[in-house]
């Protein structure tokens, strides 16, 4: 019993929030290397945080369901607490920026002919 709850806390002690990590601190986690790490900064900056553990492997090319839960296990978290895969409400979550559309400008006028 005791050697469970030290493993528990070793693996709580080594939590990694995949919505703040940097490259090297997702590579700590066993099965996270350099190409990973790297999708998943170029996922997150270009769609925002991850909502939940779902959320994180449908937008990470090559985790599934499977490989999502070894790397849980070894200390991946979705918002910095226990992830269940319950998806965080869109409310809480950091507001996605819009692309800026510009208006067109008129620079001259063409003469109107009557």
């Amino acid at each position: 019993m005791a050697l469970a709850a030290g493993l528990g806390l070793a693996s709580a002690a080594h939590a990694v929030d995949v919505n703040s990590a940097s490259a090297e601190q997702l590579e700590t986690l066993r099965g996270i290397g350099p190409k990973t790490a790297q999708m998943i900064l170029q996922e997150r900056a270009r769609s925002g945080p991850f909502l939940s553990l779902q959320d994180f492997t449908e937008r990470i090319r090559g985790i599934g369901p499977k490989r999502a839960a070894a790397l849980q296990a070894a200390g991946l978290r979705v918002g910095g607490g226990e992830s269940t895969g319950a998806a965080i409400p869109r409310s809480a979550a950091a507001p996605i920026p819009r692309q800026a559309w510009s208006e067109p400008v008129i620079t001259e006028v063409a003469p109107f002919d009557r």
